[in-house]
């Protein structure tokens, strides 16, 4: 049975930090442990329309990124979109703009956490960190992160949230939490799933532009172990009201308690 290959909730409850720690290079896209979604994702990516968004003033550093990933799969160079197909992860290149802000000046957005990719593109990082708990300081401390970084380095971070269902194409969360305040108790093991954020950033050393990648990870809380369940319990159970209202819980609330009970 499919499990997460990282579990973050070992850490505690989830944490509005930067939390980028630097790995190896060799270790940035592959073995990509997502695979499997690479043809779900090709369905996607053959509507551009729906997932990639890019600034013309984006467009060389763009190239950079696809060419930069496509080089690390071993493939020919191609744009953005071709690149996306190489890797489950999704691609985000970070721009500066004429004021010195982080900008999103492309993107290929295949499996958002609860949010467009009309509602990343063109925003600068205060606006995207807006909604997250004190994420005005946490829109600084990155910025600081995108402006130190060097060319060569990847830095990795995870995230994880709880979601009812297997949905990887989740630009909204409503539809996920009206179906779960809709559903029984007795759904609760089978749909109430773990969903984990590998994210990356590297920079592009010719254009200056920082590259974030979003690898996402799913799995039912009944492929988990009694030892992680535990974890998983004890994370959830350890978040604050404001994290818990940012991340939606609520519509969880019974379904976790369902999971969690023996725990």
């Amino acid at each position: 049975m499919n499990r997460p290959p990282h579990a973050p909730w070992r850490a505690g409850a989830p944490r509005f930090n930067v939390g980028l720690q630097p790995i190896d290079p060799a270790s940035w896209l592959f073995p990509d442990s997502e695979a499997h979604v690479l043809g779900w994702k090709a369905g996607l990516l053959a509507r551009p329309e729906d997932v990639l968004r890019q600034a013309p003033a984006a467009q060389a550093a763009s190239d950079e990124a696809a060419a930069l990933v496509c080089a690390e799969a071993g493939a020919p160079k191609g744009d953005l979109i071709a690149a996306a197909h190489l890797v489950s992860d999704d691609l985000v290149v970070m721009t500066r703009g004429d004021d010195g802000r982080w900008l999103t000046g492309a993107i290929v957005l295949s499996a958002p956490t609860f949010f467009s990719v009309d509602h990343a593109f063109g925003r600068d990082l205060t606006a995207l960190h807006g909604p997250v708990p004190e994420g005005e300081a946490l829109a600084g401390r990155i910025a600081r992160v995108f402006d130190a970084v060097r060319p060569g380095q990847v830095l990795e971070r995870f995230n994880w949230t709880l979601q009812w269902g297997p949905e990887r194409f989740t630009p909204d969360a409503a539809p996920l939490r009206a179906a779960a305040q809709a559903a029984a108790v007795s759904q609760a093991r089978d749909h109430l799933h773990v969903r984990v954020e590998r994210q990356t950033i590297i920079r592009l050393p010719e254009t200056g532009a920082v590259l974030f990648t979003i690898r996402v990870c799913l799995a039912p809380a009944r492929a988990l172990a009694a030892d992680e369940i535990a974890a998983l319990a004890a994370a959830w159970r350890g978040l604050g009201a404001q994290g818990r209202a940012y991340k939606g819980w609520a519509a969880l609330e019974r379904h976790a308690q369902a999971v969690f009970a023996d725990v």
